[in-house]
């Protein structure tokens, strides 16, 4: 991957960055990222992406007579909206650096290569722990959007707990759907290991996307993010995440990517920087996107994992 068309499929530069550009970045991105590349992408428009999200009535359906009439009882809509946010940064190449060792090419291709790893790890977190709330900046998360009745608490207290076959069980049977993701720690990975195997249970693989192989729970596979903390900090009874650093615990999210995915205003793209000084030659690389869960209840969430 590291020779993905390393001369950036052109045998020199012509401005600065030619138009493929872009969707080498992106295939550099999802490289040995299964969970960027299994989270469902849609092509969004406008300032925000909108869901209509439905309340059913408070009178079900109902039996009656021959010649009995049917009482309306119509559900309730609420729009949800999802704005588009901007991730990015930018690169340079100086001028010194172009006279020296590599040539201009190689030297463009490596520090795109770094600045795409970079704007990938900060997509992942905020897919995560994204908080529209603290920062005006950011989108919401799977922690902020999922329901809180379906947070579960490993422990009841500020110390947390072990993680159970019984409590990742009523994790998965909270999400309203069917879950095909879990995402954790490499930590908790192993502790669920450890819990299949405790019980006897055979530990199986699934291939996604990608043509990944990735370690399953009950069918669903397990997706590591070195995103999700070890560090993380919860309150005196587990019932919410106060800190992600400081702490000694961790969390995993389930979910089901048909009714959460990710909205694209902007695809990641690579966009050359006029020249404002003779040092540096710049680009940015940047994405407009939101993460847009139609229904809350389509993200469970367990805290506290010890």
């Amino acid at each position: 991957m590291l020779d993905l068309k390393r001369a950036l499929t052109a045998s020199e530069v012509e401005g600065i960055i030619p138009k493929e550009v872009d969707k080498i970045i992106q295939k550099l991105v999802e490289y040995n990222n299964p969970l960027r590349q299994n989270l469902p992408r849609k092509p969004g428009s406008g300032s925000a992406y909108y869901v209509n999200r439905r309340t059913a009535s408070g009178t079900p359906a109902v039996f009656v007579n021959d010649t009995e009439e049917f009482t309306e009882a119509t559900g309730t809509y609420t729009q949800v909206s999802f704005e588009y946010k901007t991730i990015g940064t930018q690169g340079k190449i100086t001028r010194k650096a172009r006279k020296i060792g590599a040539n201009y090419v190689d030297l463009l291709a490596a520090e795109m290569e770094a600045k795409a790893e970079e704007v990938r790890d900060k997509e992942d977190w905020a897919l995560l722990w994204g908080d529209k709330t603290a920062d005006s900046k950011q989108f919401d998360g799977l922690y902020k959007l999922c329901d809180s009745s379906n947070i579960f608490g490993a422990g009841d207290s500020a110390a947390g707990g072990a993680i159970t076959a019984e409590l990742l069980d009523e994790a998965i049977d909270a999400v309203r759907g069917n879950p095909d993701m879990i995402i954790c720690s490499k930590r908790t990975r192993r502790r669920i290991n450890a819990l299949l195997q405790q019980f006897q249970r055979f530990v199986n693989t699934v291939e996604v996307k990608g043509g990944f192989k990735l370690l399953s729970y009950n069918g669903i596979p397990i997706y590591i993010s070195s995103n999700v903390p070890d560090t993380i900090q919860v309150n005196s009874d587990c019932t919410a995440i106060t800190g992600l650093t400081g702490g000694t615990l961790s969390a995993l999210f389930i979910v089901d990517t048909s009714k959460v995915f990710v909205a694209e205003l902007t695809p990641l793209k690579v966009e050359p920087l006029a020249k404002s000084s003779s040092q540096f030659d710049a680009f940015d690389i940047y994405e407009d996107i939101t993460l847009v869960a139609t229904d809350a209840k389509a993200i469970s969430c367990i805290i506290g994992i010890q």
